[in-house]
């Protein structure tokens, strides 16, 4: 409450990808914190472990890509109860993304929308970075996934080698890595959806997946591969073909919408990816289909319109083994991810549930 009335009104003030890249700086010079914040901010209870192949996660609350971008703050997330984190979208080139201003917030709707464009270090910086942040092998106390978007100068027929090129550096750093092929912020982007090509850069990836792993002596490391919400079901369907075909963990759905402008109520036309609530609804449809269409076998992380523990709840029950928040983070504060999880434990023993590996697809089979 502190933070809605307080602080948030002072920081809504002034340009948002201002505020956003001046408190993920100091949050940066403050991750020394991070062992006193933890207390105050996380929950701590085995009925909300997941796992998702060999993922674990202390809880299904995660922080989406594209909050932080060059993985600045890595060390404090999980001091805010974060079960994992991705930080990227991370592309093969260094890039400033479009021109600003380009992150608009809409309080009304409690909603952003962005047209950041992958704005980034490159993979090269980052990588060199993370190997700073973590040293040696290290590893962060919650699992930590990397988002990987095409260079907006390449071309389609050349994604693969640029998305190569990124996964390949990062490769030690990340516990699971994110094919972003849906934004809707990188021209022809989106084309990667279509069946050849994901099934061409799935097996491009997962090739040297295998590659890298056995030079590493360990497991290949687990791939995820993000959606839109604006493709027909038809199309979702044959994604669903490919992913299963390639072996890939799971999926991520849903990235942000360039449409449903006529759910705002600000009547805003602006061009760019649309988040938080207005998303909320279509979102949890792409799940629920997901989870029939594959009977539960492929694995989903959730995402879009996530503010409260009932959104959460509502993305599981609907088929999502875990969730992710950016929008709801921005406009719930730090306490966000601890309020999410407190509310799904109640929710839980509400419902009956031991815990919430029994939620997930408890819809359909109802």
């Amino acid at each position: 409450m502190i933070y809605k009335y307080c602080f948030r009104p002072l920081l809504f003030l002034k340009d948002a990808e201002e505020t956003h890249e001046q408190t993920l700086a100091f949050l940066s010079r403050v991750d020394f914190l991070a062992p006193i914040l933890e207390p105050f901010f996380s929950v701590s209870d085995s009925r909300l472990q997941v796992g998702i192949g060999p993922l674990h996660f202390p809880n299904p609350v995660g922080l989406a890509g594209g909050f932080d971008k060059n993985g600045k703050a890595i060390k404090i997330w999980p001091a805010f109860g974060f079960g994992f984190i991705e930080i990227g979208a991370v592309t093969a080139l260094a890039q400033p993304g479009n021109p600003k201003p380009r992150l608009i917030r809409l309080p009304k709707d409690h909603a952003l929308i962005n047209r950041l464009g992958f704005n980034n270090e490159g993979a090269e910086a980052i990588g060199a970075h993370l190997g700073a942040m973590l040293g040696n092998g290290g590893r962060l106390k919650i699992p930590l996934g990397i988002n990987i978007g095409r260079s907006k100068v390449v071309k389609t027929e050349d994604a693969a080698a640029d998305y190569l090129f990124t996964f390949e550096r990062l490769y030690s750093f990340g516990d699971f890595f994110t094919l972003n092929v849906s934004s809707p912020n990188t021209p022809n982007l989106r084309d990667l959806q279509e069946k050849n090509l994901l099934k061409d850069l799935l097996a491009a990836i997962q090739t040297k997946n295998q590659e890298l792993a056995e030079k590493e002596r360990s497991g290949r490391k687990p791939i995820f591969v993000k959606v839109d919400p604006d493709m027909e079901i038809s199309q979702l369907d044959q994604v669903i073909d490919v992913l299963e075909s390639r072996q890939v963990t799971g999926i991520i759905a849903t990235n942000a919408t360039a449409f449903l402008r006529e759910k705002l109520t600000a009547g805003i036309d602006e061009p760019g990816g649309l988040s938080g609530k207005p998303l909320r609804e279509r979102a949890t449809s792409f799940i629920r289909h997901i989870y029939q269409a594959t009977r539960g076998r492929l694995p989903i992380i959730g995402v879009g319109g996530i503010f409260t523990a009932e959104d959460a709840y509502e993305k599981i029950k609907a088929g999502a083994t875990a969730v992710q928040i950016l929008t709801g983070f921005v406009y719930e504060g730090p306490c966000a991810v601890k309020r999410i999880n407190r509310g799904l434990l109640r929710l839980m023993e509400r419902d009956g549930f031991k815990n919430i590996s029994e939620v997930v697809g408890s819809e359909a089979r109802n």
